[in-house]
């Protein structure tokens, strides 16, 4: 239209410049106003895609409601006949209860009767733990007893060893040994103090040490002494003395002589004992060996009597 007017007029060039120019500006608004157009439909279109999805949502959920709350509906019927039927069964249970109810009455009274009866039982057990209990007591005291004794003992024969120790303090030069081993005292005296090879006659140097441990022993009156007689394994060759047994026997008693004659000791208090060569301490295949075995050991014992009493005191 822009075009014919052009043609059908007399315009100066300039006018037509002018003319142009508005004519491409406005064609430039234009394109401008359609682009914007166009962007705002996508834009609609957008939306519109977004809300029928949303609406297609919605018609999902509300769909999924609808089976929802029939369904409820259906439990709801079954709920209501499975209650009617529990009532039913409710007044069956309640018949059989009151039946077992009866039933447990009757086996209560029974339990109560056997419930009587083990308690009459346990009252006589009870009599009878009480009787242990002071049993129990008696014996605790007698170990306490027995423990405080043995102690006391214990005591006693150790002084007994520190005693003796001092009475053969003199003699320190021989080979003499006091220990104390289970309660008792041991006084062990090698041959070469007491005795010449196959001797039974006790040397003076000897027999000076077995009165001095005399002495010291009149002075414990309630100790016992044992002479044990020790030999190493060679055997005797000799009229007199037939074998080890023999000559451990005779050395013993020359030994128990010599502290109840010259030392004054009551003959109750002492007992000869001969081992032989049974009680070896070392080994009879060397020289050393069979000088250590062939001795003489005093076992000095305390008196038990007040050890026995408190064991058999029932």
């Amino acid at each position: 239209m822009i075009a014919g007017l052009t043609l059908a007029s007399c315009v100066t060039k300039k006018k037509y410049q002018e003319l142009e120019a508005s004519k491409n500006t406005l064609e430039q608004k234009l394109n401008k106003k359609v682009e914007e157009c166009e962007g705002r439909n996508a834009e609609y279109l957008s939306k519109i895609n977004e809300l029928d999805g949303k609406i297609a949502f919605l018609d999902k959920r509300i769909a999924g409601y609808l089976d929802s709350l029939n369904s409820c509906h259906t439990r709801l019927s079954e709920n209501q006949a499975y209650i009617k039927s529990l009532g039913d069964r409710l007044d069956e249970q309640k018949k059989r209860l009151a039946a077992e109810l009866d039933t447990k009455n009757k086996t209560l009274q029974t339990k109560e009767l056997e419930l009587n009866s083990a308690l009459a039982k346990a009252e006589e057990e009870r009599i009878k733990l009480e009787n242990l209990r002071k049993e129990l007591e008696k014996t605790v005291a007698r170990v306490r007893n027995l423990e405080s004794e043995l102690n006391r003992k214990d005591s006693a024969v150790r002084a007994l060893k520190d005693e003796i120790t001092k009475a053969l303090a003199g003699f320190d030069e021989l080979d003499i040994k006091v220990e104390y081993r289970n309660g008792k005292v041991y006084v062990s005296l090698a041959e070469k103090l007491l005795f010449k090879s196959g001797s039974i006659v006790v040397d003076p140097k000897g027999e000076e040490a077995l009165l001095k441990l005399a002495s010291a022993l009149n002075k414990k009156p309630d100790v016992t002494v044992t002479v044990e007689g020790h030999t190493d394994n060679k055997p005797m060759n000799g009229e007199k003395i037939k074998d080890n047994w023999d000559l451990s026997v005779l050395r013993a008693t020359s030994i128990v002589r010599i502290l109840t004659e010259d030392g004054k000791m009551k003959k109750s208090r002492v007992t000869a004992s001969g081992r032989g060569e049974t009680a070896p301490l070392a080994d009879n295949g060397t020289p050393e060996g069979r000088a250590k075995n062939r001795r003489t050991e005093l076992i000095l014992t305390p008196k038990l009597d007040k050890i026995f009493e408190i064991l058999n005191n029932n």
